[in-house]
């Protein structure tokens, strides 16, 4: 069997954000999903901001998310923005989307007094840490799987394609 040596396989965290509406100049963030290739991830909802009212029926049928179980169980932006402080650190973090995740997080931290601590950065970035087998896997493995439009799912789903794309770990 051929073992992966730890400092082979590189710390990969990935986000995934969900928001009120698609390419809205109004729209904001609503939950926000995390997941690294060591097994770890989280995610939570966001209460929206006093100013946040745009809301569109379009992005909730494809989250499933309700407006008013943002109010009934979301974090305040300023504990949302500490928290993912908290989980991420000054990590760079990679997503699907970068403009639109960039926009969120922006809207995000300038609701708050909090500045963000980690940085964010495209998946296509990724050619410079992954071999292409390892890219060319990854792109398999994710095409094979659900999209499931949740924040922490969908980071998570990111995070197992890299772990798929390694022997060790994958059905390779």
């Amino acid at each position: 069997m051929d073992i992966l040596a730890t400092s082979d396989f590189p710390l990969i965290t990935f986000i995934d954000i969900e928001a009120s509406g698609l390419d809205q100049p109004d729209s904001y963030p609503i939950e926000v999903g995390w997941a690294d290739t060591l097994g770890n991830s989280d995610g939570f909802l966001i209460r929206p901001h006093d100013d946040w009212m745009h809301w569109s029926p379009t992005a909730e049928s494809i989250h499933g998310i309700k407006r008013k179980e943002l109010f009934e169980k979301g974090l305040p932006v300023d504990e949302a923005a500490e928290q993912l402080n908290d989980m991420l650190g000054c990590e760079v973090v990679f997503c699907d989307g970068l403009d639109s995740d960039q926009f969120w997080l922006k809207r995000l931290y300038e609701a708050t007094s909090v500045a963000p601590s980690f940085e964010l950065a495209d998946f296509h970035q990724l050619h410079k840490l992954l071999s292409k087998q390892h890219m060319l896997s990854l792109q398999h493995a994710l095409k094979s799987q659900p999209i499931p439009h949740r924040a922490q799912a969908d980071a998570e789903r990111y995070a197992n394609a890299v772990l798929a794309s390694y022997p060790i770990y994958g059905a390779s």
